[in-house]
């Protein structure tokens, strides 16, 4: 059996159907200030974080299925990330529901019933490169990046950062993701 350190629990995200609305209700019941917000692209989501200890919460919506907004700098100028007071939620003025849903859309109509909740666990680890070797030797599952890939390991280019995935159904249901590097409000 293989140890695979952790260093702290990286992040948890927390699937929700409307960033804005969830950001404000964190904020008002845990007095939080955001620490970061961003879009990603290839995983079509809206993420505001808060940083708790070396954990940082997620909360993020499926921009697909919505479409409603988009981060913005204190100039008005249309970001991918940045940090929480130098960033905003801007509702547009033309949204363009893409009808398509995407991980955590999938994941709150079909995986979750139809609700909210937390999706996703993260370990940062030294290396996810050399994570994976002892995940898969202790009988993990990793979930490739495309089905019928077999790529394991993915590069996150905006954050410089890399993870993987363990199939939930290794863990009872959780999908655990292992990450190395930190977020700017980690640093």
């Amino acid at each position: 059996m293989s140890n695979v350190h952790p260093n702290f629990i990286d992040h948890i995200s927390i699937a929700v159907f409307d960033v804005v609305k969830a950001e404000s209700d964190y904020m008002r019941i845990f007095g939080w200030d955001v620490a970061e917000r961003y879009f990603d692209p290839d995983s079509h989501i809206n993420v505001t974080c808060f940083k708790v200890g070396p954990t940082t919460v997620e909360v993020m919506e499926d921009e697909g299925s919505g479409g409603w907004y988009e981060l913005q700098d204190l100039k008005g100028n249309i970001v991918v990330s940045g940090s929480g007071a130098e960033t905003k939620w801007v509702k547009k003025s033309t949204p363009k529901p893409e009808g398509v849903m995407y991980d955590v859309g999938y994941w709150i109509t079909k995986a979750n019933g139809g609700k909210e909740g937390v999706q996703l666990l993260s370990i940062n680890v030294d290396s996810v490169n050399e994570a994976v070797p002892k995940l898969k030797e202790n009988g993990a599952v990793i979930v490739p990046e495309k089905f019928g890939e077999k790529k394991e390991v993915r590069f996150w280019p905006e954050k410089k950062r890399y993870y993987a995935f363990v199939h939930p159904k290794d863990t009872h249901g959780a999908l655990w993701e292992v990450i190395d590097g930190k977020y700017a409000s980690q640093l």
